[in-house]
């Protein structure tokens, strides 16, 4: 079963063969881990809105229409789900894992001043909520680009969509972002 293409595996899973649900998950927990962990930055909570997102794949396997890629669409759905985690937190929270670079043992002359350190996490928390107002067609594209590193032809391939396209959404969405982190930096 694991040699069989996803949109296959999808279309079983919709039938009800729980096993061909599980080669999905096998084939990319980790991938969906890993763009949960660059969202919310938090390794526990990233794991939990990994399971989360999966099981809302599992969910809505019956929306899913097999004749389009089964990546783009498993992908959107756990993007959603961890950017409505996002949005849901509290503006004040930083990760553990970020609080605790404050005090972690590292070269001497290598470790940030702490105001530089609250000023680089408060840019980040910034660039993160610019990005998750920006509309869904932008948003799906700045984040596979800058925050994902994916190329325009991967981009393309994920979202079924043309090149120019993509190329497109990026130039606006890249118009609108740095016109909300203008806004953002001068409301302070």
């Amino acid at each position: 079963m694991n040699n069989l293409l996803d949109e296959d595996l999808a279309r079983r899973a919709q039938q009800g063969d729980q096993n061909a649900f599980e080669v999905l998950v096998k084939r990319y927990e980790k991938q969906i881990f890993s763009m949960a962990y660059r969202l919310i930055g938090d390794y526990d909570e990233a794991a939990d809105l990994a399971q989360e997102a999966f099981l809302r794949i599992y969910r809505m396997l019956d929306r899913y229409d097999p004749e389009k890629r089964f990546f783009s669409w498993m992908y959107r759905v756990a993007q959603n789900t961890c950017l409505n985690a996002l949005a849901r937190r509290p503006a004040n929270v930083v990760p553990v894992e970020q609080a605790e670079e404050y005090f972690s043992d590292t070269e001497p002359g290598n470790t940030p001043e702490p105001e530089q350190n609250y000023l680089n996490q408060e840019l980040r928390r910034n660039i993160d909520r610019a990005i998750s107002e920006l509309p869904d067609n932008y948003r799906d594209v700045v984040y596979l680009r800058y925050i994902e590193d994916l190329s325009y032809q991967q981009i393309a391939e994920l979202l079924t969509l043309p090149l120019s396209t993509v190329e497109t959404r990026l130039f606006r969405g890249k118009k609108l972002l740095q016109q909300r982190l203008k806004a953002l930096l001068q409301t302070g």
